[in-house]
């Protein structure tokens, strides 16, 4: 069978287990990965109401970003799908990362992200369906995700394995690797753009994947099966530890205004649990609080200071955590929000 075929076979595989029949918005770049996906789409269109987002981020020089943004538009067109370009204004990636204490690639995917939200109500608005959104993240994606988080210390939330659906969004490329990606695209004779920021080691995530997995692929033949193994294993620890945190520690949340609200619970109750329960339970509490763009990073460092009794308080940028007579606060600030789903980026 040829490679291109596998492929498809993967992607549709995916697609019929998770796909009900609503409409698709397919986040892409110009790049392999989503390149690849649309292509792959394109073939059953009859299938699939298929729409497309790209973003403009403004980060790059405006000859490449905007070319790549024309570059899908013009793919869509000739092919049938609607298409919208999202351009962000230059600079304002770079202000927000500065103004929130993030790096470039997390305000980048904040914007890409809540653009692809909007996108999805706007067309829900018309179709008067669920819309799902679909990435085009692959194997390899998830491999480096992993040893990003491993080297960032995250719990297990953390290095659980990407899940081929989360909500709203669908990855079908998850059982694909870059390598499929690639073969693909040239048996179909597919164009696609290559972003000049992958070869800039400044940001860590190009720094596993042009430093780390070449090392490891040539001195640890069989890195990938550990830390896939890994991934799965901790996926069976973190839906186990995120339930009975659940169950264990009840949240009662007093609203105070319409962006502002407080979580609590009796500090005895607290206390009286395994400490990485009470870990989990702070992230729930963030996640119910706060539903809109996040200023800081959260530590689990911090979190554990405080979960271990070391620290009576602590400014965790979205909220602030502290012991007051005999109960834990979590405290939601003004305009400091986040989407949920904090505890699994950090």
């Amino acid at each position: 069978m040829p490679q291109a075929d596998e492929l498809k076979d993967r992607v549709f595989s995916i697609l019929n287990e998770f796909y009900h029949g609503a409409p698709l918005l397919l986040a892409v770049s110009g790049g392999a990965d989503s390149m690849a996906m649309l292509s792959v789409l394109l073939e059953a269109k009859d299938r699939f109401d298929l729409y497309c987002l790209t973003v403009d981020h403004g980060i790059r020089q405006a000859e490449e970003s905007r070319g790549d943004a024309d570059f899908v538009f013009d793919f869509c067109q000739k092919n049938g799908i609607k298409c919208r370009i999202k351009s962000i204004p230059p600079g304002r990636v770079s202000d927000y990362s500065k103004q929130k204490g993030i790096g470039i690639e997390a305000a980048a995917r904040h914007f890409r992200r809540r653009a692809l939200f909007k996108e999805a109500k706007r067309i829900e608005a018309i179709k008067a369906k669920a819309v799902f959104i679909l990435l085009a993240h692959t194997k390899d994606d998830l491999l480096e995700t992993v040893l990003m988080r491993v080297l960032r210390g995250s719990g297990p939330a953390g290095l659980a394995a990407m899940p081929f659906q989360s909500g709203r969004i669908l990855r079908p490329l998850l059982e694909s690797t870059r390598k499929d990606v690639i073969s693909f695209l040239k048996e179909k004779n597919i164009a696609w753009r290559e972003d000049s920021t992958n070869a800039d080691n400044q940001f860590l995530r190009n720094r596993i994947r042009n430093l780390l997995v070449p090392f490891l692929n040539d001195n640890f033949s069989s890195w990938k099966k550990g830390v896939n193994a890994m991934a799965q294993t901790q996926t069976l620890a973190a839906h186990f530890i995120a339930a009975e945190a659940q169950k264990r520690i009840k949240w009662e949340k007093t609203h105070c205004s319409p962006c502002h609200s407080v979580s609590s619970v009796v500090k005895k109750d607290f206390f009286s649990q395994p400490v990485i329960i009470r870990e989990e339970a702070i992230f729930q509490a963030i996640n119910t609080l706060c539903d809109s763009p996040s200023n800081k990073s959260i530590r689990r460092s911090v979190v554990r200071k405080f979960c271990l009794g070391l620290i009576n308080s602590a400014d965790l940028g979205l909220v602030t955590v502290k012991r007051q007579n005999d109960r834990i606060l979590i405290s939601q600030a003004q305009n400091n929000c986040f989407e949920s789903g904090i505890s699994r980026l950090i």
